[in-house]
């Protein structure tokens, strides 16, 4: 009963997310921050330019550059033709498992990875749903790359990031995809980039939903 009642308020919070999408983008300011991506694929920033490095962006006076897509890269060339419903057994059971509707976790799933469980982003995030080494180790997912294991640390985190932002899905797909510092930073949501990545992850969600209501 508990977890049909999370999944059913985390249903309800998907259904108002792009009422509140707009309102809950941060504001540009006037002085300059410098964004590195670490080795270890954290985000700093700072307003002082290391010394010997080109900062990966760099945020406000008038900055022209995006931030660069955070999953551009794999370990294999991308599949045109892979499934998008080879997974959804695997799906429906990490969605009662956690309580995530299961149109959320494939979406998910699909603007990760394009449902490539060998993905690697340039950050480090690797398979279906795209966790970062010491995220998948303390969800204790020993293989990343198996998809299985993948999908159910990656609706797990999910839950956990539900959990800690009340039931408010832009903060959730927004620490999800740049991670709870740079949200906390930026008191919402921290990039135009991360911006986009919500408004597809909600596409696909009511896509998935409809079609499951056919």
């Amino acid at each position: 009963m508990r977890s049909a009642a999370r999944k059913t308020n985390l249903q309800t919070a998907l259904a108002r997310l792009v009422v509140v999408l707009v309102a809950c983008t941060a504001g540009s300011g006037s002085a300059q921050i410098y964004q590195y991506v670490n080795d270890d694929g954290t985000l700093e920033f700072t307003t002082r330019p290391r010394a010997g490095r080109t900062a990966d962006r760099v945020i406000g006076a008038g900055e022209q550059r995006q931030e660069p897509p955070r999953y551009r890269t794999s370990r294999t060339n991308p599949n045109p033709n892979a499934q998008h419903d080879a997974f959804d057994g695997l799906i429906r059971e990490a969605a009662n498992a956690y309580g995530v509707p299961f149109a959320f976790i494939k979406a998910v799933i699909r603007v990760e990875s394009a449902f490539d469980p060998h993905a690697v982003s340039h950050a480090g995030a690797m398979g279906l749903m795209q966790l970062m080494p010491r995220t998948a180790e303390s969800l204790n997912c020993a293989d990343p790359f198996d998809p299985r294991q993948n999908i159910m640390a990656g609706t797990q985190y999910l839950r956990i990031l539900t959990d800690r932002y009340n039931g408010d899905m832009n903060l959730t797909l927004a620490a999800y995809n740049a991670g709870s510092g740079a949200v906390a930073r930026a008191g919402g949501i921290p990039f135009e980039n991360t911006r986009r990545y919500i408004e597809r992850v909600y596409q696909y969600y009511h896509e998935y939903l409809n079609a499951g209501r056919n």
